[in-house]
């Protein structure tokens, strides 16, 4: 595992391999700013560098998840979805003590529908 200092070397290096790929990410951190005269690499290693260690983790993941294609092609590995299945568990479900309740049986359910088929065939005729 990576120590606040590694994690900002390594993010350090990561903006500036390619200093287009994370153009949006840039600009949605001076969105704010509109007479920001600085370029994507720049804005991205300020912010690096003024993050409290403990959210270099959550930047690096914005960084990578942001700069990636959010709908894959058929044969692409869907990042976002495994991202999400990792990071952003199922709540449980709030209806679970519903579930307690007696389920209607099919039978019941079949012949409610005849009955209503029948009753609106008498009323169509």
């Amino acid at each position: 595992m990576f120590g606040a200092a590694q994690l900002r070397v390594f993010l350090r290096a990561l903006v500036t391999i390619d200093s287009y790929a994370f153009d949006d990410v840039a600009e949605q951190l001076a969105a704010n700013d509109e007479d920001n005269q600085q370029t994507s690499e720049e804005i991205l290693l300020s912010t690096i560098d003024g993050l409290p260690d403990d959210k270099l983790t959550g930047f690096a993941l914005r960084l990578v998840l942001t700069a990636h294609t959010p709908i894959p092609r058929e044969s692409e590995i869907d990042l976002l979805t495994e991202a999400e299945a990792a990071f952003a568990p199922l709540q449980p479900n709030k209806t679970a003590s519903k579930k307690t309740k007696t389920a209607t049986p099919i039978k019941a359910t079949q012949k409610t529908a005849a009955k209503k088929t029948t009753a609106k065939k008498q009323v169509a005729a």
